[in-house]
């Protein structure tokens, strides 16, 4: 039974060659290749795309303290001179003395944070002073500072790993998002191209039609030439034949428009030619409403969207308890300085100059219920995030089990409309004989017609709406419609 059908839709649009014949031109596109292009061209797409490079963008530098940072700081050289006058009263003169110092620095530091310990810090610095004076003894002296601190908060989390996780449950949260993206963009452009594929499959079915009521009107007006039939029944085929004419122009019409929404989903110039593949292949696929239902509650990437920024209320809620409640933080450094006339001086007269170490507290007393007002908006924000995660998860089963449904009455249309194309072309067929040898008038044969044009589109729809059933299927589970299958999931 399906035989038929299959021929239908597997036969080449008008201009386009038999397949198995010759093979497409390069410029037809398939469905596949229109998914590559719309994945690398589509404006929506790259927008996509660059919002999670920024995200991952921010993870970089929420990761940065965790890693070695090294900065040098040098002066190369400062130069000053300093003039003054000095009155002597002893010579009743005045002394000019003139000084002129070069200072050379370094500063080097290098910081690390590590998790749960607390950051580290090593900061060495060099000097050397160059001084030259023409009444004071010229001298050069070099000197080091070589200090190793720590710093830890007690009581609270530091912000910095706080924000390193909220940064990390961001980007994963993006990584999904981009993901839930790219399979809406599928389903955008499956619509667009099938649209275009309809339109010009319908474009050939009215051909039919129109050489049909052409054929018709011909033998028609033979038969009123010779007076097998009234002028009337000339007439209304005449008729036909123009509303064909009309509906055939308006298919063609129709396309162009369908053609342009396909080149704006490629990110293609209105200008490019653009020709597609209008074989329609299908599968029938037993897909099983239990099976869909446990892989989308894995699948759905919105649903890890939700647990993510569950997790990420979480985080905030702590940091704003902790930014409202007590605080202790840690803090201990030891300095070592040397210093001398030449540079090995300055190693061996290297010691400890410096040992200090302090905890400091912040204790919150009285802010008149500010605390509490704050952390009570964090709080209701997870329970909202809470409540929005339940209601996205009931919304998933509601749309998987009527995304299921929809492949389901899909499946038993093409069926049923591949038994009234069946009937309506023997029909037809019927209805041409009888009206060739005078024994049906024009009207039953015109309704004969529009019976064949209406199956053949009808079955056409049914194959369509099967494709995007199964597209919105793929939608509601983010899975391969053949994973949902019983026992295949």
């Amino acid at each position: 039974m399906g035989a038929l059908l299959v021929c239908l839709l597997s036969a080449p649009a008008p201009g386009e060659e038999p397949s198995g014949a010759v093979a497409a031109p390069p410029d037809t596109l398939t469905l596949p290749e229109c998914l590559v292009l719309a994945y690398r061209n589509n404006l929506d797409h790259r927008i996509d795309r660059a919002t999670l490079a920024a995200s991952r963008e921010r993870l970089r530098a929420a990761r940065a303290p965790f890693e070695a940072n090294v900065n040098a700081d040098l002066t190369l050289p400062s130069y000053s001179e300093r003039r003054n006058v000095i009155d002597n009263e002893a010579l009743l003169a005045r002394i000019r003395q003139e000084d002129t110092r070069l200072d050379y620095e370094g500063r080097v530091s290098l910081s690390q944070r590590f998790r749960n310990i607390g950051e580290f810090s090593l900061i060495g610095s060099g000097f050397r002073n160059d001084f030259s004076s023409n009444r004071r003894q010229d001298f050069r002296e070099y000197s080091a500072d070589l200090s190793l601190a720590y710093e830890q908060e007690i009581l609270t989390d530091p912000e910095e790993e706080l924000q390193l996780r909220t940064t990390q449950l961001s980007y994963a949260a993006g990584l999904s998002t981009l993901q839930r993206q790219r399979v809406q963009l599928e389903s955008r452009v499956v619509n667009v191209y099938y649209d275009l594929v309809q339109g010009v499959r319908q474009l050939e079915i009215q051909k039919q039609r129109l050489d049909q009521s052409q054929a018709a009107l011909e033998l028609a007006r033979r038969k009123f030439e010779i007076g097998l039939i009234a002028e009337v029944e000339a007439l209304r085929l005449e008729v036909d034949e123009l509303r064909a004419q009309a509906e055939y122009a308006e298919a063609a019409t129709r396309i162009e428009s369908r053609r342009d929404a396909l080149r704006q989903v490629l990110a293609m110039d209105v200008e490019t030619p653009l020709a597609v593949s209008t074989r329609v292949d299908f599968t029938i696929l037993a897909v099983d409403e239990e099976t869909a239902v446990a892989v989308a509650m894995v699948r759905r990437t919105d649903m890890e969207q939700q647990r993510l920024r569950q997790r990420i209320a979480h985080l905030d809620l702590k940091r704003t308890a902790q930014s409202m409640g007590p605080s202790a933080s840690l803090s201990a450094r030891v300095n070592l300085t040397g210093r001398g006339p030449d540079p090995h001086d300055v190693g061996r007269t290297l010691e400890r100059s410096l040992i200090s170490a302090n905890i400091r507290v912040g204790l919150p007393l009285v802010d008149g219920g500010r605390r509490r007002g704050v952390v009570r908006q964090a709080e209701i924000d997870l329970e909202q995030r809470e409540l929005t995660a339940e209601q996205v998860r009931q919304q998933v089963v509601l749309e998987v089990r009527e995304a299921v449904r929809s492949v389901q009455e899909a499946e038993r249309q093409i069926r049923l409309l591949n038994s009234a194309l069946e009937v309506a072309e023997r029909t037809f067929e019927v209805e041409q004989s009888r009206f060739e040898l005078g024994l049906a008038n024009s009207q039953e044969l015109l309704d004969a017609q529009t019976d064949l044009t209406q199956a053949r589109t009808s079955a056409l729809n049914a194959v369509v709406s099967y494709q995007r059933a199964l597209q919105d299927l793929r939608l509601a589970t983010m899975a391969e419609p053949k994973e949902l299958v019983a026992g295949d999931g």
